[in-house]
């Protein structure tokens, strides 16, 4: 076997793999969307995999049978505005943040930078009791504006991160002359450097939407009342003990995943490169 017929063969077992794993990842997803056009008894008869009486009950029964307790259009809405929230504050920070870091050689190889990725992979496990204490101390539980803080404290690092490497690559040659011109660094920074960075901020911003959409655990601490739920809690409102509401659960599921496909597959090449880059720079 020569060398050409190798990476041939290679490359086709490379293919092959990937080509597994793709499926393995996606299989559950397409599952869950086509059981929720089910009528409840197939789905728990589970003879056949598409449906025989195709059905949008689901659906209507997850956004028309609303309750004092469970409105999921409301915990939608309650989900868009937090999750806007988040990214609107985390791309704040982490622009100011990430320039300061790219710009400035003592901040880049300072321990300053090597910190964002410790909080980023800090366990926050071990965060709730602290966490749930102070805001409850502040007035700020059962408020939706504790998760935007706590979503932006946990994001902003991994933005900053990743934004470092598109400020990096603006040449500095641009910024000194709009400084020769007498614009500000204000100016600068928001007419010069921001657009130039704007496939960064975009990436940044799907990845913080994305985190603060689907986020559960800190939801679950600090909010208590019935309408300030996420949609991830009111998810949760479709299970019992005794019984599982498996229709407008799935459509749920579909529902909530619906605005991440959308969000991360047009940016997930301005994803992939700012992570790469990082890391090829770290």
């Amino acid at each position: 076997m020569n060398s050409l017929t190798a990476k041939r063969v290679n490359n086709l077992i490379a293919l092959m793999v990937i080509i597994v794993v793709l499926l393995l990842l996606i299989w559950p997803f397409f599952y869950i969307f086509v059981s929720s056009f089910k009528p409840l008894r197939e789905i728990m008869a589970r003879a056949v995999f598409f449906p025989v009486e195709a059905t949008w009950g689901n659906y209507e029964t997850l956004l028309f049978a609303r309750t004092p307790v469970r409105d999921f259009p409301r915990f939608l809405l309650n989900s868009l505005l937090v999750s806007l929230a988040t990214t609107a504050l985390s791309l704040t920070v982490a622009s100011i943040s990430g320039y300061g870091i790219a710009r400035g050689k003592r901040l880049k190889s300072g321990l300053l930078s090597r910190l964002l990725l410790l909080f980023y992979v800090f366990p926050t496990i071990v965060l709730l009791i602290p966490i749930h204490g102070m805001f409850t101390s502040v007035g700020l539980y059962d408020n939706l504006w504790s998760l935007v803080i706590v979503y932006t404290a946990m994001i902003a690092p991994f933005c900053t991160w990743l934004l470092v490497s598109f400020f990096e690559n603006i040449p500095k040659d641009l910024e000194e002359s709009a400084s020769l011109e007498g614009a500000s660094l204000f100016r600068i920074f928001i007419r010069i450097i921001l657009p130039l960075a704007a496939p960064g901020l975009v990436a940044a911003g799907a990845y913080a939407f994305i985190t603060s959409w689907g986020e559960y655990l800190f939801a679950l601490l600090l909010i208590g009342s019935s309408l300030k739920r996420t949609a991830p809690l009111g998810l949760a409102t479709f299970t019992a003990e005794q019984y599982i509401e498996w229709g407008p659960l799935l459509a749920g599921s579909i529902l909530i995943m619906v605005p991440v496909f959308l969000l991360f597959l047009p940016v997930s090449g301005y994803f992939i490169k700012g992570f790469t880059a990082g890391a090829v720079k770290e």
